[in-house]
């Protein structure tokens, strides 16, 4: 039973963005007791900014980063991610900046240690200075195996493998990631992305089951956080139940909204950061006009097409097109979140393990009951709007009866 509480809003509480980023997302940096209040109180907060930028991201307290880190030392917890049936995303270019892509299951598992060599063979380009290419060769002619040769021609001098500032041994399961806190070295690498999408397959661990999050953690336990999809009778994998993500340099997330247009949260555990791009809610029917006129046949066979995640269209060909398209860099132990009608796509710039699900608050209702699915996947989401509302406002009566506030 859930706390008289747990989906009241808080009037009082006033959270405000600490700053922009250069790609017109707010960021959050809230105090340990904003952080520690209500998570459903929080994000009616915060609210109204995301259904402005389409996403939103939150850098949580340091005192909050300690305690979760602490987790990672358990062994256990760490030997149990299994990466099962990773994904091979063939990446199609059909006219410039316009892409299709397809997933096909590799037949096989990972456990992260073997993931993390595997990576071995999917990072990224290094520094410009670094290269010992003539000038006129671009990073993104070589191919993936020339990247990881050259990668490995350069280990014993990278930083990459070495010590952590302060001399903190790197942990066995994750990376340096200094290299991605220099924004400059991020944009040379989005530049690269754009450029060689198609000219090898990246590979990704999506959609796998499971959570990071200690159970007895209950402070933005992505597995266990308190909102409306609480009330569903059962458990639907990825929307009320965590899933985990094992990146890989270019591993994509094409253009989509979330199932029956929820919110999402993303969190990433370790390792290399990932792109996110998002339309604001004001261009969002424009966005989706151009995404049908650009993908007709697909739109034709089904007109939820946009629910498949396999049609990519660069930011500088929409902006071209007049659509806004915002975007952030999203590092590890930071939070994404996505709204409803925000659509969002992106990739990982190297290797890292994330978590997400799907979660709702009341404002979603008014989007849940005229949210549309796709009727040509088999195992596509449909949530029992009705019996969800009946149950929230029956919680709420209840709990006024009961005399709480």
């Amino acid at each position: 039973m859930q706390s008289h509480n747990t989906y009241n809003s808080d009037e009082s509480l006033i959270i405000e963005p600490a700053y922009y980023s250069e790609g017109n997302i707010p960021i959050f940096k809230p105090t340990m007791q904003q952080f520690n209040n209500n998570f459903y109180q929080f994000n009616k907060a915060i609210n109204k900014y995301g259904m402005s930028s389409g996403i939103v991201k939150i850098i949580p307290p340091k005192e909050w980063k300690y305690q979760i880190n602490k987790f990672y030392t358990n062994d256990n917890l760490i030997n149990n991610i299994i990466i099962k049936n990773p994904i091979i995303q063939h990446i199609n270019q059909i006219l410039p900046g316009i892409y299709q892509q397809q997933n096909i299951e590799r037949q096989r598992k990972y456990n992260i240690y073997q993931w993390k060599h595997l990576s071995d063979n999917y990072k990224p380009p290094n520094p410009k200075r670094r290269h010992s290419q003539s000038q006129s060769q671009l990073p993104d002619e070589q191919s993936s195996q020339s990247q990881s040769q050259q990668s490995a021609q350069h280990e014993p001098s990278s930083p990459t493998r070495k010590l952590r500032p302060h001399h903190h041994p790197i942990p066995e399961y994750t990376i340096d990631t200094s290299e991605f806190n220099n924004d400059e070295r991020c944009k040379e690498l989005e530049s690269i992305y754009w450029k060689s999408l198609t000219y090898s397959e990246p590979m990704y661990g999506a959609d796998m089951l499971g959570s990071l999050f200690p159970h007895n953690f209950k402070s933005w336990n992505i597995a266990q956080l308190p909102n409306i999809l609480d009330l569903m009778d059962n458990k639907i994998p990825g929307v009320n139940d965590a899933y985990l993500y094992a990146g890989l340099w270019k591993a994509t997330f094409a253009w989509h909204l979330e199932d029956q247009d929820l919110y999402s949260i993303n969190y990433i555990h370790f390792g290399a950061p990932k792109q996110w791009y998002s339309i604001p809610q004001h261009h969002q029917q424009k966005f989706f006009e151009f995404m049908k006129d650009t993908f007709n046949e697909d739109y034709l066979k089904c007109h939820e097409f946009l629910r498949h995640k396999t049609f990519l269209v660069s930011p500088a060909l929409l902006r071209k097109n007049g659509i806004d398209v915002n975007h952030i860099i999203h590092r590890e132990g930071e939070f994404i979140i996505t709204y409803p009608y925000g659509y969002h796509a992106g990739f990982n710039y190297g290797y890292n393990l994330a978590e997400s699900v799907n979660f709702a608050l009341d404002d979603w209702f008014e989007f849940g009951k005229i949210a549309s699915k796709c009727e040509c996947i088999s195992d596509s989401v449909a949530i029992n709007i009705n019996q969800l509302m009946s149950k929230y406002y029956g919680t709420r009566i209840l709990n006024n009866r009961g005399g709480c506030s």
